[in-house]
């Protein structure tokens, strides 16, 4: 297994003492319209901090590659019903354009990818679907400040990129953002609600 995955397995029973991020997560989920959305794939969901999160009424599907991660999440309560999948965020088994919205909360940044993580995302959203992002990542206005980058080689290390240059990676994975903002540490943190690029016809 590799380090990617096992860290996480080793995070995963102490994960929910130090995380949590409530109010920007519940932000993210109000720009993207959760509430209106029917099929919903939360990936990365690690302990399932979102589940509680979400309205009735969903069919969720909750996706971790981290096996320790899943089982925490699996104990969360949640008002839709989820059905649980280990699986990576870069290598979606689903066919295409099967979800209304898909949740990307701190999932992008930690990734080995995360510009196939976008395009994964992208390519499992129905046509009019949207994306609630929430993470560090740069907005792409000048450089990242020097802390950001002398810090990061060991954050990467240890858990997430800081750095991650989220407006040229959407619009490489066909993805369009919406509406973006800061959500805390200065801007560290950002939600940012995200569509298809252009509009797709119905098949």
């Amino acid at each position: 297994m590799s380090w990617h995955i096992r860290r996480w397995d080793l995070y995963a029973p102490h994960y929910d003492r130090f995380i949590s991020f409530d109010r920007h997560r519940m932000r993210s989920l109000a720009l993207a319209r959760i509430g209106a959305a029917g099929r919903v794939l939360v990936c990365g969901c690690g302990t399932g901090q979102d589940l509680p999160l979400l309205p009735a009424g969903l069919e969720v599907v909750a996706v971790d590659a981290s096996r320790q991660m899943l089982e925490r999440a699996r104990r969360r309560p949640c008002p839709s019903t989820v059905r649980f999948c280990l699986m990576d965020a870069q290598r979606l088994a689903f066919p295409d354009a099967c979800f209304d919205c898909v949740i990307l909360h701190l999932i992008v940044a930690i990734v080995p990818d995360p510009l196939a993580c976008l395009r994964e995302a992208a390519r499992v959203l129905k046509p009019g679907g949207r994306i609630a992002l929430f993470d560090k990542y740069h907005d792409g206005i000048g450089k990242p400040r020097f802390l950001r980058r002398a810090l990061n080689p060991l954050m990467r290390l240890l858990a997430t990129d800081l750095n991650v240059p989220l407006p040229r990676l959407a619009r490489q994975a066909g993805l369009r953002i919406v509406h973006e903002e800061p959500a805390m540490m200065r801007g560290l943190f950002r939600v940012a609600w995200l569509e298809h690029a252009r509009t797709l016809k119905e098949p």
